[in-house]
């Protein structure tokens, strides 16, 4: 790929995307309160080899 394309992706990663943890680094994210064992299975998925995509389902707005 070349340069171009390279500072393209970066300029939609900018665009369509939130840094969670940059704003997590500045404190600018709310505290999970009560879902300690929804964040204990998250991580558990995410450390699989395979099948390693969690799937976060509710109403909006409940998260």
């Amino acid at each position: 790929m070349n340069d171009q394309g390279a500072e393209d992706q970066r300029q939609a990663l900018k665009k369509f995307t939130v840094d969670l943890t940059e704003r997590a680094e500045q404190g600018k994210l709310d505290p999970v309160i009560g879902r300690d064992e929804e964040i204990r299975r998250t991580i558990q998925v995410l450390q699989r080899r395979t099948k390693n995509n969690p799937v976060l389902i509710g109403e909006p707005g409940v998260g």
